[in-house]
């Protein structure tokens, strides 16, 4: 594989990931505003505040997957730009992407604080009562 083709490689990866990432955001959105609605009636039943709750959960651990697998695609391109680097000199930019990117997180804090932050705010508005 030349490095083109790593580039290439994760160009298609990334608008899919976008798409998936809108997704999400759109999930998140919608889990917002069934807790909401929860939040401000104050007398929904335990049955839907435990399925909203498992709604938001799941969005959740979907995003967390997607993160996951973003920063894991991430080591996968700067090992294999590596590789490519032994054959044929690197561009600057791909040197710079092997430093960078070869050494990402699992998941680094800030993803894990918005996705926390997100889950922590729902679940508030779901089991939280309203002050009179």
């Amino acid at each position: 594989m030349s490095e083109m083709e790593m580039w290439n490689l994760l160009a298609v990866f990334m608008v899919g990931n976008a798409t998936w990432f809108l997704a999400y955001i759109v999930a998140i959105w919608l889990g917002f505003r069934m807790t909401n609605n929860i939040y401000t009636s104050g007398d929904t039943p335990i049955a839907g505040k435990i399925l909203v709750s498992v709604y938001c959960l799941t969005v959740s651990i979907f995003m967390t997957l997607l993160t996951l697998n973003t920063n894991d695609l991430f080591r996968d391109i700067a090992s294999g730009l590596q590789s490519v680097g032994e054959a044929q000199e690197l561009s600057t930019t791909a040197q710079s992407f092997i430093t960078e990117a070869g050494s990402v997180l699992i998941i680094n804090p800030i993803q894990a604080a918005f996705i926390a932050s997100i889950i922590i705010m729902q679940l508030l508005q779901i089991w939280r009562r309203k002050p009179s």
